[in-house]
């Protein structure tokens, strides 16, 4: 069971112990985690803005306070905290619009993180080479998205204890699911969807209006997928948005959704593989985490992806 450390609108730290029920998301296309908690009824003077979370002594959530719900009647009694993780703070800040020359790694912290009280970040010193514009009614997440996505080709992520990480989702783990002798799991569901693929890419690239270059999903055609788009390149778009038309094509095309009765809320980005029953499943990662716990089981349910690499010009 999680333990959970609060802070409230006055400064002051405490601990609650003894929750009725923990939800946990995060999904990597998804900049804020949720949390929603229940509690034996709080303290109804005190207004809670910061929860954080901890497995043991290892921080698994931290954030702001969204909704605080206080329920007394005949049948109930408890309180509902309902957060979201530090992401938030960048989402719901509206940012300052600025165009920048040639901006830094530190200076998209110092403009659009630090004053939304984040100070820590992961990722190189990176200058990149070139403009950025930040337009009114850009929040301080997309800022920050913006300039990541040009200088290191990654979405950012922002971790479990605020840090935002520029090099996206990153883990080191490597887990082995099987009911022999791995990681148990109660269910295992794979869905395949074909109708999600996208075999080619026809680009527009020349003023003449030909649609010449083509980029191949080899793997896709390989299967007998045939499904074609088209973009301009000279209008709206680039080769590296057709590439990425390919990629998400694949990734949304095959999913499995695994249960397992262990807390596994440090596996987002992690390598899977699933070794059982005579079957052996690789090449995946885990891309959704939803962990739910009650007093007298917890559990968590894995969405995972497989790893596409293969786009051809």
């Amino acid at each position: 069971m999680l333990s959970f450390s609060f802070t409230d609108v006055n400064g002051e730290k405490f601990n609650a112990e003894n929750p009725l029920y923990i939800v946990i998301n995060r999904d990597e296309n998804i900049p804020a985690d949720d949390l929603t908690v229940v509690f034996p009824i709080m303290d109804l003077s005190r207004e809670l803005c910061e929860v954080s979370a901890y497995e043991e002594d290892k921080i698994v959530f931290k954030g702001i306070v969204d909704e605080q719900i206080n329920v007394t009647d005949e049948k109930d009694n408890y309180t509902k905290i309902i957060a979201r993780s530090m992401a938030a703070v960048l989402l719901d800040n509206e940012s300052r619009p600025i165009s920048y020359s040639y901006p830094s790694t530190r200076v998209i912290v110092k403009e659009h993180l630090e004053p939304c009280g984040i100070k820590e970040y992961e990722g190189v010193e990176k200058t990149l080479d070139g403009n950025l514009k930040i337009p009114k009614g850009m929040s301080n997440w997309q800022a920050a998205t913006a300039f990541s996505l040009k200088a290191f080709n990654r979405t950012p992520r922002v971790e479990e204890d605020g840090t935002v990480n520029f090099n996206g989702v990153e883990s080191d783990l490597k887990l082995r699911f099987s009911n022999t002798d791995g990681i148990k799991y109660n269910s295992f569901k794979e869905n395949n969807k074909r109708c999600k693929v996208l075999s080619r890419i026809y680009a527009r690239t020349g003023s003449k209006g030909n649609y010449n270059t083509v980029l191949k999903n080899k793997k896709a055609e390989k299967r007998g997928v045939n499904r074609r788009r088209y973009i301009d390149t000279l209008a709206d778009s680039s080769l590296l948005i057709g590439d990425a038309m390919i990629r998400n094509s694949e990734k949304s095309s095959y999913e499995i959704t695994a249960t397992s009765p262990e807390c596994l809320l440090n596996a987002l980005g992690a390598e899977a593989v699933f070794d059982d029953r005579k079957t052996l499943y690789n090449d995946l990662y885990v891309s959704g985490i939803y962990y739910r716990s009650t007093p007298e089981r917890e559990e968590t349910m894995l969405t995972i992806k497989k790893e596409f690499q293969n786009v051809d010009t």
